[in-house]
Formats: structure tokens, C-alpha cells, sequence
């Protein structure tokens, strides 16, 4: 469709805006014309609160779900600090009650032998130590052992054994995963 502009005189600068609008109108054919300046600023009100009712979510969104994040990672890191402590406390336990069960072996043999060797079944540290053996191998025995006398073949396997657990506690405190197997080390 084709626009002819007719122009009968002087109109002014802001007279042809407004014909050049309202012709321009007419070729899209869109009726916007008629929106005055309350329409225009109630409009854009209602987007702009909008995009800030959005913003508001996403903030009060972050502001509750970051914190948990952190303080569950915190709680984690906590958590596993703690039972690095609690290991290493009781390979320390266990280290000393052999070296004192060793002692005590060696004060028996090399005395009269009156009465019968010392047993460390029923000692705090080994009880400890007993649900943490190999349940296949040489050391799978002393899991339900009767008696242990700590002589130098028995010291040096609950040795091992206990050096055996520390690695593996240790591997795991490094995040390096726990290979399953029958601990026949």
C-alpha cells in the first residue's frame, strides 16, 4: 500500500512527527498510538517489579541454599577430621599395648616361668584391635582366639596387621576408595 503525503503549507517540525506517525501506523498496521504516559510507566512498573520479584527469589533462593552447602561441607570436613583423630588414637593404642604385652612376654620367659604365659585376650587394646584383623590368612586366627601369648612370631604379625589397617585408614582419609578384598595381606 502506498502513502501519499500531501503537504498544504507550513506544518511545523512537530506537526510531522505526528502525521509521519500516524501514517507509519497505518502502514503496519499497529494501534500503539493510543497508550498515554500513565499506561507507559504503569507497564513498565509491572515488568520492572517483576524482574525484581525474580532477582528477590533467585537472592533469597542463594542466601538459604549456599549457606547449607557450605556448612554441610564444613560439617563433612568436621566429621572426617574427627575420625582421622579417633584412628590414629587407637593405632596409637594398639602400637603401645603390644609393645607392653611384648614386654611383659619377654619378663615371663626370661623368669622362673611360674604359672602360665600372659594373655592378651581380654586387654583393652586388643579387643580394640580384634574386629579390625583379617578374617583369611594367619592373622584371621586371632580374631577368635582363646588365648595370644605376644612371642616374637605373634608380636610380628599383629604388628603387621596393625600397619596393614593404619595404611588402609590412610588411603581412605586420602579419598582414595577402599579396595574390597578378604585383607589376606
Amino acid at each position: 500500500m502506498a502513502v501519499a503525503i500531501i503537504s498544504s503549507g507550513n506544518i511545523g517540525l512537530t506537526g510531522w512527527h505526528r502525521m509521519r506517525g500516524y501514517l507509519l501506523a497505518h502502514v503496519l498496521r499497529c494501534n500503539d498510538l493510543d497508550m498515554d504516559g500513565a499506561t507507559m510507566g504503569l507497564m513498565g512498573m509491572v515488568v520492572g517489579a517483576s524482574a525484581m520479584g525474580v532477582a528477590g527469589v533467585a537472592r533469597s533462593a542463594a542466601d538459604t541454599f549456599l549457606p547449607r552447602v557450605v556448612e554441610d561441607t564444613n560439617h563433612r570436613h568436621q566429621i572426617k577430621m574427627q575420625l582421622h583423630a579417633q584412628r590414629h588414637e587407637a593405632v596409637q593404642r594398639w602400637r603401645t599395648g603390644l609393645a607392653d604385652a611384648r614386654d611383659a612376654y619377654r619378663q615371663w620367659a626370661c623368669g622362673p616361668r611360674s604359672g602360665d604365659a600372659p594373655n592378651v585376650v581380654g586387654d583393652e587394646w586388643f579387643e580394640a584391635l580384634r574386629p579390625h584383623l583379617s578374617t583369611a590368612g594367619d592373622a584371621a586366627r586371632f580374631r577368635t582366639a582363646h588365648e595370644v601369648h605376644c612371642d616374637n612370631p605373634t608380636l610380628t604379625l599383629l604388628s603387621l596387621e596393625i600397619g596393614r589397617i593404619e595404611r588402609e585408614w590412610t588411603e581412605e582419609a586420602k579419598g582414595r576408595r577402599r579396595r574390597l578384598r578378604n585383607r589376606r595381606d
